[in-house]
């Protein structure tokens, strides 16, 4: 019986969702802890890996597991991959391409909504006994007229510009890629060739873009600086793209008015961070991409993809990464 080992450790409706999914005839294990022991040991027997978490899939691993057949992604990063180690051993990597975009692209517009609407600050002052009626109201925004930078136009991107259509707003962005003409019609898209470029124009900044080594920090001090004043950023992306310090920094001295991040520079988010102290910034803990809907197609999918692999039937197998 083929053995599937999810690289991470899930629990309680999240674990029984990964197990409701697997097909008689397969064994589905996830991680006794989420610990580099614990996967170097549990691999040893496993045919396929069902990647998620941070614990690296390198040369150790895969030495590790020696039975291995495929590698799967539960969502579409690859940094926690040894891509050129696992390219070494010739084991093939997929990964869950624009399954959870919808729901990245509906917390993306409700952060970007709670920012304008203040609604965190104004939740707190309700519950504390303020009722300022006019005087809170004046102090949120509309997202109508407002001019909103998207970095990356992939599925999730799309899905965000779609959305604000709805709103009004006018929508820019820039990625290495550069939607075709209908497309960008179609979405009420203007194109700038470079990150820089677009920023004087954003009153919000939202980030859709991998990771890469050549991004990373690509929100900084001097970046920030080319911002408007009272501009909102919102990182539903990977935390790595912003600079914390720099971001504190503008929050702190009034540069940009608000945040929203869903992912973080370390996560969990490390204890003292200097954003945890700040009223006009709304953590979440990665969750974007996990409304229940998402997670459980994003479960079947992975999981389908390794069956149709046991089974040959490669034609039916979906977002091959490499060979």
């Amino acid at each position: 019986m083929p053995k599937i080992l999810h690289t991470a450790r899930y629990t309680g409706i999240p674990w029984e969702i990964l197990k409701s999914v697997v097909p008689e005839g397969f064994y589905v294990e996830t991680l006794a802890e989420p610990t580099r022991e614990c996967l170097l040991r549990q691999c040893a027997d496993a045919e396929y890996l069902l990647v998620s978490g941070r614990l690296p899939i390198d040369g150790e691993v895969l030495a590790a597991a020696g039975r291995l057949k495929m590698i799967q992604r539960t969502g579409v990063g690859t940094e926690m991959l040894d891509l050129e180690a696992i390219g070494k051993r010739g084991i093939p990597v997929y990964v869950n391409r624009g399954v959870n975009a919808r729901s990245v692209a509906e917390h993306t517009l409700t952060l970007i909504l709670a920012c304008l609407k203040r609604l965190p600050q104004i939740n707190a002052q309700t519950h504390a006994g303020v009722w300022k009626k006019q005087q809170q109201g004046v102090t949120t925004h509309e997202l109508y007229g407002k001019t909103v930078a998207l970095v990356g136009m992939g599925n999730i991107g799309r899905s965000v510009a779609a959305l604000l259509q709805a709103f009004g707003a006018k929508v820019i962005y820039t990625d290495v890629f550069r939607q075709d003409e209908k497309v960008e019609k179609q979405l009420g898209l203007n194109y700038f060739e470079n990150f820089e470029a677009l920023l004087p124009q954003a009153d919000v900044l939202s980030f859709h873009c991998p990771l890469t080594p050549e991004n990373r920090d690509m929100l900084n001090q001097r970046t920030i600086s080319f911002m408007k004043n009272g501009a909102i950023v919102v990182n539903t992306a990977r935390g790595k793209l912003v600079e914390e310090r720099a971001l504190y920094d503008a929050l702190t001295g009034g540069k940009l008015s608000s945040a929203a991040l869903d992912v973080h520079y370390e996560e969990p988010i490390r204890e003292g961070s200097p954003l945890l102290s700040l009223d006009n910034v709304i953590l979440t803990p990665h969750i974007a991409g996990l409304s229940q809907e998402a997670f459980r197609c994003m479960m079947a999918e992975a999981v389908g993809n390794m069956v149709h692999f046991e089974k040959g039937e490669t034609g039916v197998i979906v977002d091959k990464l490499l060979k």
